[in-house]
């Protein structure tokens, strides 16, 4: 039994393609919108591929819709053409075309999801595919059911089984014969590969989508883990941000560390293993040795980590502050949002930057001077000399390193009732200190 609770209120754009998966998909959202609770409308995509024959599909679709009352709106493609003048392939083109149309039918509806019907073996096909050409833990993942915008139901069900269905419900639909053609590659492992597979190996496909999703799993930690190695590089007069990756001997998380830093630079795609692997052997190397990891982008050693920023971009210095809130920030500009004794914080105390003098006494005990605690914490010097901090008013006692750590004396006890929190956000210009 498929589980359509989760689009409880909301408005459901059903993918209908014509084909059996889709009107099965169709066929059950007509049955549940009534009991869940959502309303329904669909979008069909005519790829300008079959000739009359995806003319037919397109009307097969505009009869079941008006048979059920469902509002449709049809995009039309001439995907061929688009492959050629594009140089990409065919695949590729129907692939983007449909992407198009759906973020089209999202904003035309109004609606709150795409409801596609991938299935089972469909996502079978797409993790061997992968596996095939050669992919990492992360592109091993399958598809998963709710992902942003799109929505999957039947994606724990089989082929045999939507047939049955549709078999059950006296359902019709149209058949596509370039499912049948074997000249693009999905179409190869799906009407060669597959089935072999499963005849070598019984639940073959459903072994498949299980693996991707422990690999999903695993992957989802090792990254969570590869996030504390990352902290931000404070941009000067001649260097935009960074994002710094401290160092790490293990490899997997390294190199989590290191994509998730490039696409906070704004690089999501065009890398290699190669260039993954050189900047993991530039921590082997001398400090200042520099790197062009991949095209704009420039990778530093420091003394306490790798550097990377975007190359040949100059930025203004951003300027930071420090805030005291009683909620706490997602997000904050640099390090961590800390949470303090706000009934122990004096009330003669101010937000600044460092000062030659300034002490610390860090959580846990010892007192030792701030400059010595930010080169025994590995602080880099641009960061020193911009990181709030909450210090005595007209005094050297420092209360909080925003982003960092809190004193001993305004630490949260078992006997805290008013907690507040601290963190670093950007300084809007046209601000001043207050």
């Amino acid at each position: 039994m498929t589980d359509f609770s989760y689009l409880q209120g909301k408005k459901v754009c059903v993918a209908l393609s014509g084909g059996v998966d889709s009107v099965c998909l169709f066929h059950q959202l007509l049955k549940e919108r009534q009991i869940v609770g959502f309303s329904l409308c669909a979008v069909h995509c005519e790829h300008g591929i079959r000739g009359e024959e995806s003319k037919g599909d397109m009307a097969f679709v505009t009869k079941l819709c008006q048979s059920a009352s469902v509002p449709l709106i049809v995009y039309e493609e001439d995907c061929v053409a688009l492959a050629k003048t594009q140089k990409i392939s065919l695949e590729t083109a129907a692939r983007n075309f449909r992407k198009s149309a759906f973020e089209k039918a999202l904003t035309h509806f109004q609606a709150d999801c795409i409801a596609t019907a991938h299935h089972l073996g469909d996502e079978a096909e797409t993790v061997l595919f992968r596996l095939a050409r050669g992919t990492s833990l992360t592109g091993v993942k399958g598809m998963s059911e709710k992902e942003e915008k799109i929505v999957r139901p039947l994606l724990n069900k089989s082929k045999q089984e939507l047939l049955r269905y549709a078999e059950q419900n006296g359902l019709r639909w149209r058949e596509d014969k370039t499912n049948a053609e074997t000249d693009a590659t999905r179409n190869k492992l799906r009407l060669n590969v597959l089935p072999k597979l499963e005849e070598a190996v019984s639940g073959a496909s459903e072994n498949l989508v299980r693996f991707s999703r422990i690999a999903a799993e695993d992957d989802e930690y090792l990254y969570r883990l590869s996030e504390r190695l990352l902290s931000f590089v404070q941009p000067t007069e001649s260097q935009d941000s960074g994002i710094r990756i401290a160092f790490c001997k293990e490899k997997p998380l390294f190199r989590r560390a290191f994509l998730t830093a490039l696409k906070r630079l704004g690089v999501e795609k065009d890398y290699t293993l190669f260039q993954l692997e050189r900047a993991y052997e530039l921590q082997s190397l001398q400090t200042g040795k520099k790197a062009s990891v991949l095209a704009g982008v420039e990778a530093v050693k420091t003394y306490d980590g790798i550097a990377l920023y975007k190359s040949g971009v100059q930025s203004e210095v951003e300027e930071w502050e420090g805030v005291i809130a009683v909620e706490p920030f997602k997000q904050p500009r640099f390090g961590k949002t800390l949470k303090a004794d706000g009934d122990q914080i004096p009330e003669n105390v101010e937000i600044r930057t460092y000062r030659e003098g300034d002490i610390f006494q860090k959580f846990g005990g010892g007192r030792k001077s701030l400059k010595k605690y930010f080169i025994d914490e590995k602080i880099p010097l641009e960061i020193r000399k911009k990181i709030p901090l909450l210090a005595e008013k007209n005094g050297n006692k420092i209360y909080a390193v925003f982003g960092v750590e809190i004193s001993n004396q305004i630490k949260i006890t078992e006997t805290t009732k008013n907690t507040v929190y601290l963190y670093i956000q950007k300084k809007e210009k046209g601000e001043e200190n207050e």
